[in-house]
């Protein structure tokens, strides 16, 4: 029987990359027929598919909005007003124009003002939970430290950050996986609303008083004549608030376990933190992506990885495939701390290479590194095989990770 990809397996969620080995072995694009839709997983493949926009376009909420229908089409318009906004599902010309303002406000002076926030949280969370015999590392610190993160990114005081995570994980109703999910739209339309009333505040306050955050560069930012609509700062912050958490703590569950089924590059990275936890992150996720794809819509005729696509078909860019992609990659199922010299697509590339990418690196390096400085022993409390993972095509991690630090 010929082998066949479908994430609502609990073997594939867990472990997905021999099945795609065998699949690519086959050809770098292939039919999903779980997902009625074309999965490519070879790394030329994915790279054809997120730096052609002309023929792979992000632009695929029309799509769903298409299979909608009433009541669940006028509800979800209270979703859609936004998520067309992001840049994640907007082509250029519109996306390069959002970006360029974006893109000004994460630069390097901002990161830095952030690392020293950052490690001032990684400190304090690992004192509050080191005495414990144990806590959920996913909950405790992965979600918590990229969300103060986030929070002081964007100028909310950190004590809303569990009403906005409820937000955005009732927007996040609408383009997730939440098959099965009772009354998504209306929920995802409450969290839009609630969110995007939080941010309209913040931005009346930002024109008020001014301070050194995302809202106040966002509403000061001009590029060549061009400045940002209240909607679309509203919408961008959105995006910001959605994608900076679970990511980020994907990012460091992965990482954990990825160190704790290869303990000799635990050690290795436990004897030099400082030497080499910069390059150990780069291989965190290549070897583990926290994001497993991105999606695009074909608007045009073309042959890829020896099929045939045809306009209006889905595909998914597998990053964590083309990660795993022996032509590119020595040996890459093993975990090498030191890093490999080929760019992985973790954060993708092009026009959608994730705008967020510095902080995640910086908080992963940060995160990681304290834990492996402070706690070098730490052990993840249960056997790997028994963690339950997200049952996403977008995000890739653990649910829950048990970790003692003694």
């Amino acid at each position: 029987m010929a082998t066949e990809y479908d994430p609502k397996i609990p073997a594939m969620l867990r472990d997905p990359y021999p099945v795609f080995a065998e699949l690519r072995a086959q050809g770098g694009v292939q039919w999903c027929p779980a997902l009625s839709g074309w999965l490519a997983l070879d790394w030329a493949s994915v790279n054809a598919v997120v730096m052609t926009p002309e023929i792979f376009s992000a632009n695929r909420l029309a799509q769903i909005n298409a299979h909608l229908q009433e009541p669940d089409w006028t509800t979800a318009d209270g979703v859609l007003e936004w998520l067309t906004r992001w840049i994640v599902f907007q082509d250029p010309p519109d996306h390069t124009r959002v970006r360029r303002h974006l893109a000004g406000a994460i630069n390097p002076k901002m990161v830095h003002r952030l690392r020293d926030a950052t490690v001032e949280i990684a400190t304090d969370l690992l004192d509050e939970l080191s005495p414990r015999e144990w806590f959920d590392f996913y909950t405790d610190i992965g979600l918590r430290l990229p969300g103060f993160v986030v929070m002081d990114l964007l100028g909310v005081p950190r004590d809303r950050l569990a009403e906005v995570k409820s937000w955005s994980d009732e927007m996040m109703l609408f383009i997730g996986s939440s098959r099965g999910v009772a009354d998504k739209y209306t929920k995802a339309a409450h969290g839009a609303h609630s969110m995007a009333g939080l941010f309209r505040e913040l931005i009346d306050e930002r024109r008020a008083d001014p301070q050194a955050d995302t809202v106040t560069h966002l509403l000061n930012s001009e590029v060549g004549g061009d400045r940002l609509s209240d909607d679309e700062i509203v919408a961008a912050m959105m995006m910001i608030a959605n994608g900076a958490q679970e990511t980020t703590a994907h990012l460091f569950g992965n990482a954990l376990i990825a160190l704790t089924e290869h303990p000799e590059a635990h050690a290795k990275l436990a004897g030099d933190v400082d030497g080499l936890i910069a390059t150990a992150v780069e291989e965190f996720m290549r070897y583990d992506s926290p994001v497993l794809s991105t999606a695009r819509l074909v608007v045009a005729d073309t042959e890829l990885g020896g099929a045939k696509l045809r306009p209006g078909d889905r595909i998914f860019a597998m990053l964590a495939a083309a990660n795993r992609d022996p032509a590119v990659f020595h040996d890459p199922d093993t975990l090498a701390v030191e890093g490999h010299p080929a760019a992985h697509f973790a954060f993708s590339k092009g026009a959608h290479f994730c705008l967020g990418a510095p902080i995640a690196r910086m908080e992963a390096q940060v995160a990681i590194g304290e834990i492996l400085r402070r706690f070098p022993n730490w052990r993840i409390a249960e056997p790997v095989s028994e963690i339950p993972w997200m049952n996403s095509m977008v995000a890739r991690g653990p649910m829950r990770l048990p970790v003692a630090l003694a």
